[in-house]
């Protein structure tokens, strides 16, 4: 799902990617507390789009590293 009116998350750092998906979690949380439910849709497609990102960049991540786990974990080795 793409929503283009969030702009700038590949911009973001780690942390502030993170801190944007938590504050996100909290608002959905109060909004489902308060009743406010057609809410609760939009944040998560908000959420959907952080979320993916986050996931973009751990796949990214382990696969420039790939070779290094390897040889980490090996349970094929005998």
């Amino acid at each position: 799902m793409f929503n283009p009116l969030i702009t700038g998350i590949s911009d973001l750092s780690d942390d502030e990617l993170l801190a944007k998906i938590n504050d996100l979690q909290s608002k959905m949380n109060k909004a489902g507390s308060a009743g406010m439910f057609s809410s609760i849709l939009q944040i998560q497609s908000v959420l959907y789009e952080y979320q993916e990102e986050m996931t973009r960049r751990h796949i990214k991540s382990l696969e420039e590293n790939k070779d290094k786990y390897q040889e980490l974990i090996d349970v094929n080795k005998k």
